[in-house]
């Protein structure tokens, strides 16, 4: 009863300390209860994936071991196949019917020389392929053999292949001889290997006996077998009824064990997979097919860790990414936790991006009702600033039209007394036609100054406004300056705020060119860019210093304090363009002491 006792104190004192130091707020309590869940989960769903992807691994590994193995052997038996076509023919070739058919002392020279041509025919073709062919007939006393290594010269008993070779129903056999060094060593170590096909003539007393014999080239099959190695320790056999051929040196811990290779050489499977343990515990694998053409069969033989060795790496992979979502998850359910026990840092957030000026503010619900009525009266507070702010702007709109109205009337009666009084000077030395010219001049400036009451008007009405001001205003100071307009005729047909370009040229006349003793230039050129339509106003007059230059640029962002501002109609010219196209359009200056001015003018499209 004590001890009953003593446990559940226990119980109740950690259950304290766990509400103390993991349930002491709501994010904690969110965290303690989620992250437990979500990381069984994740190591549920990696081991899972895991053991079905090392399945799909080790299957796709077998699969293609096997592919392997058939792909190989069906390249090896066509090859075969051919040598095999050539030995039937060679057979059945009437230079070989007609030695078999004679006795040994009837054959003569032309019957030598016949089946030497068809032996010399076979390998010129199949040189690759057929290392030597040897022809023996009556025990020797007809004997061809063409072989490119004349040291290796076969021995042939016809009664001792019969005794070993029979029941074909052509009488033709497959056979691998391994014939050691004159060292005695072992065909690994210097001897050779020899794969042979062959077909016997003749039965038992027949009055002519003998034997067709293709030796194979040792190197076909091992530069085959070699470059299809099935993994890093694995290797292809040839399996014959006499033994099993490997065409490269194998480490004896992976040679295959007496019993395994009888079994494959006894099997009547065409093809299967199987696996043994060496003496050393090494685990193999054996995947093995049957070529039709001579009944071996090829073998990858392969340790079981080669493949095995492979889900390392997914083991790794998977660890990692499960590590990984757990990091995730945690990061994850933190982030969720902060928003679920923190509302109000979305508001705080919401008022620094008012606070630096950015009125977008797009109203958080909350399940919170406190939280919704806080965002609901900073939505209301942002929609009053909003609106204070439009009026502003219409205000400070207003108030530039209103400039702009006044600038005009400024400009005109000035203009239009100095004009006319330019028109009577010529009327009085009976320059009728030029006092004509003027009057046209006056009457078409005044009608696009006007224009209906319209503040937009087409590029092209705005350059005709100009040309008839250049042209009053020539024939007002004769040669004291010239002037050439370029435009562009892509750009005739875009629309601009009435009467841009005249105050600057204004600008040129009087405080550049008028400036400056000589002939003066005016330059207006207009053109179009990728983005945006430019114009320029240049002049060769008196030109700024750089510190005038950088008064004139602040004042007309409004930021300077210098003693003479930009004239009225510059400033005017540079704000209309700001709030008609954007922060992007406006004036830009450019200026050199005694060298001129360049005024551009930049319209985004």
């Amino acid at each position: 009863m004590r001890y009953w006792i003593l446990i559940n104190k226990r119980i109740r004192w950690l259950k304290q300390k766990f509400k103390e130091h993991m349930l002491f707020s709501f994010k904690s309590t969110i965290l303690s209860l989620y992250i437990p869940i979500i990381i069984v989960f994740i190591l549920i769903i990696g081991i899972a994936s895991y053991l079905l992807a090392a399945a799909q691994i080790t299957d796709n590994a077998y699969r293609n071991i096997k592919n392997t193995v058939n792909q190989t052997g069906n390249y090896l038996d066509n090859r075969m196949a051919d040598a095999f076509e050539q030995l039937v023919a060679l057979s059945n070739h009437p230079a070989i019917l007609t030695v078999a058919a004679k006795d040994a002392d009837n054959v003569i020279p032309e019957d030598y020389l016949q089946v030497h041509y068809q032996i010399e025919r076979i390998e010129s073709f199949y040189s690759s392929l057929i290392e030597s062919i040897y022809v023996d007939f009556y025990n020797g006393k007809l004997l061809l053999f063409r072989s490119a290594d004349q040291s290796i010269r076969p021995r042939f008993s016809y009664e001792h292949y019969r005794q070993l070779y029979q029941g074909h129903p052509y009488d033709i056999y497959w056979r691998h001889i391994a014939i050691k060094s004159r060292s005695g060593r072992d065909t690994q170590d210097g001897g050779k290997q020899i794969i042979s096909m062959f077909k016997l003539f003749g039965k038992n007393n027949a009055r002519t006996s003998g034997i067709i014999a293709f030796n194979l080239q040792y190197e076909f099959f091992a530069k085959v077998l070699n470059s299809s190695e099935p993994s890093e320790n694995g290797y292809l056999l040839l399996i014959s009824p006499e033994e099993a051929m490997a065409f490269k040196k194998i480490d004896k811990k992976y040679e295959l064990t007496a019993d395994i290779l009888q079994h494959l050489q006894t099997t009547l499977e065409k093809e299967g997979q199987l696996e043994y343990q060496e003496p050393n515990g090494e685990k193999m694998v054996v995947i093995y097919d049957t070529l039709p053409t001579s009944n071996w069969k090829l073998a990858a033989v392969f340790p079981k860790k080669d493949v095995l060795a492979r889900l390392d790496y997914i083991q790794l992979i998977t660890l990692s990414i499960i590590i990984l979502l757990i990091f995730v998850a945690v990061f994850l359910a933190n982030a969720l936790a902060s928003y679920i026990a923190k509302p109000l840092s979305l508001l705080t957030k919401s008022m620094k991006r008012i606070q630096g000026g950015n009125l977008n503010f797009t109203p958080q619900t909350h399940p919170l009702s406190e939280v919704g009525v806080l965002n609901q009266g900073l939505e209301d507070l942002v929609g009053r600033v909003k609106n204070l702010l439009e009026q502003i702007e219409k205000e400070q709109e207003n108030k530039r039209q209103l400039e702009f109205s006044v600038m005009q009337t400024q400009i005109h009666p000035h203009f239009l007394y100095n004009t006319l009084y330019s028109i009577k000077g010529l009327c009085d030395m009976r320059l009728n036609e030029e006092a004509s010219a003027m009057v046209t001049a006056l009457s078409n400036y005044f009608r696009i100054s006007i224009s209906r009451g319209q503040e937009i008007i087409s590029v092209e009405e705005e350059i005709a406004h100009i040309r008839n001001y250049l042209f009053i205003q020539e024939m007002r100071y004769g040669d004291d300056f010239a002037y050439e307009i370029e435009i562009d005729e892509a750009v005739l047909s875009y629309r601009i705020i009435k009467l841009t370009l005249q105050p600057l040229i204004e600008k040129a006349i009087y405080h550049g060119v008028k400036q400056k003793r000589g002939s003066g230039r005016i330059v207006v050129r207009g053109y179009k860019t990728t983005d945006f339509i430019c114009f320029e106003i240049r002049d060769n007059g008196l030109g700024m210093s750089k510190e005038r230059l950088e008064e004139v640029r602040l004042s007309l962002e409004g930021k300077g304090t210098a003693q003479q501002p930009v004239g009225l109609g510059v400033r005017s010219t540079h704000e209309r363009l700001r709030l008609h196209y954007g922060k992007k359009a406006g004036l830009k200056i450019e200026s050199q002491h005694n060298l001129g001015t360049c005024v551009e003018v930049i319209i985004p499209l």
